[in-house]
């Protein structure tokens, strides 16, 4: 987290927005703190946050609406997911496209599984704008305003670094389980 910080201070801006295309929650927050820090700009962070995470799940819903054939080899592993995913889309759509956001590791899924449901594009680019919109303005302004709360948390966390790697691994187990017991026929 102290390197994100580092490169944030020294490039910031550029890094927060190619960082949001990908996902982008960890550095949208990390420029949250760094703003009540007074080292940079919140509002213009959440702007670019809010920009490149909307082209990022826009550029990935195109992968799975256009290019579907050339990027199935690459989840021959997690059709299953993909599968559900899409299902999900189906049933859900709008709440599940707000939500996903919020989710981390779902990003990747749910806007390529949109693609390969054939959600309309128009439809999915005004809500998909809409959620990065919430999304870059609770998690920058959440950061902001709980900034030095999150740095004391970091920096207790400095002295104990087995703690974060565990907290990562039981969040992944439950993503995993929960992606594993839903995707089964």
């Amino acid at each position: 987290m102290q390197d994100m910080i580092d490169t944030l201070i020294r490039y910031g801006y550029i890094v927060l927005f190619f960082y949001s295309l990908g996902g982008g929650m960890v550095g949208i927050l990390a420029a949250g703190i760094l703003s009540s820090q007074g080292k940079m700009e919140i509002s213009l962070c959440i702007f670019l946050a809010f920009v490149g995470n909307t082209l990022g799940s826009t550029l990935l819903f195109i992968l799975g609406k256009y290019y579907k054939k050339d990027i199935m080899p690459y989840f021959k592993n997690h059709r299953r997911k993909l599968a559900l995913a899409t299902l999900k889309i189906k049933q859900h759509g709008i709440i599940l496209l707000i939500s996903q956001k919020f989710i981390y590791g779902l990003k990747t899924f749910i806007p390529m599984a949109a693609g390969i449901a054939k959600y309309n594009f128009i439809k999915f680019t005004l809500i998909n704008a809409f959620a990065s919109l919430i999304w870059s303005i609770i998690l920058g302004l959440a950061a902001y305003i709980f900034g030095h709360i999150i740095e004391e948390i970091f920096t207790q966390l400095g002295e104990y670094p087995y703690i974060a790697p565990l907290f990562l691994l039981i969040l992944a187990g439950i993503i995993w389980f929960y992606l594993a017991k839903f995707s089964k026929k």
